[in-house]
């Protein structure tokens, strides 16, 4: 009996151009959540920093002020390096 290929080859690339596409919007919409995720994380670390500010200027030591803000400057820096990187392998 012979195989009937007419529509058959029409049908799976077909298929397949619909499951690429689906791929692409899936993939499309992780980069749109990871970059969402990222600013929400830039934010919440951005508040404790803030606070951790606040909180160097009420204290009257000066050594505790200075360590204070020493350890806020390092958050800040390693928080925009690894958004900064986490961004890039985004794109």
């Amino acid at each position: 009996m012979a195989a009937h290929t007419g529509n058959g080859g029409a049908a799976i690339d077909a298929a397949f151009e619909q499951f690429k596409g689906s791929g692409e919007q899936w993939m499309k919409a992780a980069r749109r959540t990871g970059n969402l995720y990222l600013d929400a994380y830039e934010k919440v670390v951005d508040s404790a920093v803030e606070f951790e500010l606040k909180v160097a200027e009420a204290t009257p030591q000066e050594w505790l002020k200075g360590l204070i803000e020493t350890q806020a400057t390092i958050t800040r820096d390693l928080t925009a390096s690894y958004t900064s990187t986490a961004r890039s392998l985004l794109k």
